[in-house]
């Protein structure tokens, strides 16, 4: 028998409503998971017990008498380390913030309360969000489930590790570089990066700024498709700043056969060259779409120039990025890269940090070209629903945390790449702002796999209806074999 806590948050809700066990129960569950796997996997790296106990005691006696929160009333879960919780640190992973303690809640997180969830803990990062590994000073490193020497992915990494593992029913994190969809990819769970704005992130900072970060989203974690769902409708909203004269209007879809949809698939591309174990496993879920009924349109992509368009992303993203660091630590990036004296590294990296210290007319330009590659992929997406994508370039790989990212490399069919490269499947619907989904796909020697399903602007209940539709016929979530 499967346990409770490697349950979908669904039905962990629906065993507290109908009384088979309550929060009380269900929270110590999730407590004796974390002593049992987290001293090994460094997932959940802050936790308050005692104010979940009280929490969770409280809504038994609401349940009692017939009264529930919301729909994950008395459900466990965590959030990234980067969300303010209130009474709990905010570091980013930087010591130089370990004295920095939230006074109130980050919009997710005070979103999860109204409905009821338990926030009892945070879940851990890299250093200031820009590592697809998860390790800082001031919490060590996380660890994958599926091979403790290799990373579970970042920024969220954390999360992913801590939703794979059952020590959570649901996660929030954010994504600028994949920082959802690359964890999830790499441990086999499911993650939505949303469409840019619809879910404030307000709170997730060290020092406020009230506005969206560029390119960047809050959005959920989870084990099954329609947590995915669950966590993505509870955490929607715009902040209060924009709210108070625009709402966000998503269309829904209701589709539930994959034969109802017509899918894109771009597998591959010379920026960032795919893994062949799992590009061929990417191939063969194409053709279990097919088989399914799905309309695949094999000749009909984007029509923007691989090369510009992820050029235009790492400039966008390194501008996106510059509020956090000084104009001489963005110098010093931009010559760690330049002594480097390597073509590819200095087109990707030193594009990315090129971008921090661009100016504001730059910015507008390149602001008009991103617009103008929307429009395309609004074109596109009028006879796509889901465009199937890698989520990275390879499942996920060993822990490296020798010297600053720029200057390690991954190797991919036999040949070196940097690793910042990789975030080319990131980019591409991440700079116009596009919705993406990643579910779980199968395994390549051991490691889960994931598929990237991109939809168009708004249409983040297409990618989730196409999640869902996929893990019905198809398959999804498996724990990994350390909690079998």
């Amino acid at each position: 028998m499967t346990s409770i806590v490697l349950k979908s948050a669904k039905d962990q809700a629906i065993a507290l409503r109908q009384r088979t066990m309550t929060a009380t129960e269900l929270l110590e569950a999730h407590f004796k998971q974390i002593d049992k796997f987290n001293p090994d996997i460094n997932a959940v790296i802050w936790q308050d017990r005692e104010a979940a106990k009280a929490s969770a005691w409280e809504m038994d006696n609401e349940t009692a008498k017939g009264k529930f929160r919301g729909p994950l009333h008395g459900v466990p879960v965590t959030v990234k380390e980067s969300f303010d919780l209130s009474g709990a640190p905010t570091t980013w992973g930087d010591p130089e913030h370990n004295e920095n303690l939230a006074t109130s809640d980050s919009d997710p997180v005070a979103r999860l309360r109204a409905a009821g969830a338990i926030v009892f803990g945070k879940t851990n990062v890299p250093l200031n969000l820009v590592e697809w590994q998860s390790f800082n000073q001031v919490y060590g490193t996380t660890k994958n489930p599926w091979d403790q020497t290799r990373t579970p992915g970042g920024s969220s990494g954390g999360s992913a590790a801590a939703i794979a593992t059952g020590m959570s029913a649901l996660e929030v994190g954010s994504d600028i570089g994949s920082s959802i969809r690359n964890p999830a990819h790499f441990c086999g769970v499911f993650g939505l990066k949303p469409t840019h704005k619809v879910v404030s992130s307000h709170g997730q900072s060290i020092v406020e700024s009230h506005a969206e970060t560029d390119i960047a989203v809050a959005g959920p974690l989870a084990r099954t498709a329609d947590d995915l769902k669950i966590g993505f409708e509870t955490i929607l909203g715009l902040r209060a700043i924009d709210g108070s004269a625009f709402k966000v209007h998503l269309p829904e879809d209701n589709r539930d056969r994959l034969s109802e949809f017509r899918i894109g698939i771009k597998l591959d591309d010379a920026e960032s060259p795919v893994d062949e174990g799992y590009l061929a496993a990417l191939d063969e879920f194409v053709h279990k779409l097919e088989k399914a009924g799905a309309k695949v349109i094999r000749d009909k992509k984007p029509r923007v120039d691989s090369t510009d368009h992820y050029t235009l992303y790492l400039s966008l993203l390194g501008a996106a990025m510059s509020a956090r660091i000084t104009k001489k630590e963005a110098k010093a990036l931009l010559a760690g890269v330049k002594a480097m004296n390597n073509g590819d590294v200095m087109r990707v990296c030193g594009t990315r940090y090129k971008g921090l210290s661009i100016s504001h007319s730059e910015w507008l330009n390149l602001d008009a070209k991103r617009n103008l590659h929307r429009l395309i992929f609004d074109n596109y997406f009028k006879d796509v629903d889901i465009l199937i994508a890698p989520a990275a370039g390879t499942p996920a790989f060993k822990h490296n945390q020798k010297g600053p990212r720029y200057s390690r490399f991954l190797n991919i069919n036999g040949k070196d790449y940097p690793d910042m490269a990789q975030t080319f499947w990131a980019g591409y619907s991440g700079v116009v702002g596009l919705p993406s989904v990643v579910g779980p796909v199968g395994q390549v020697n051991g490691l889960p796999i994931g598929y990237q399903g991109i939809a168009g602007h708004g249409r983040d209940f297409t990618a989730l209806a196409f999640a869902a539709a996929v893990e019905r016929e198809l398959g999804g979530y498996m724990p990994p074999p350390l909690c079998l």
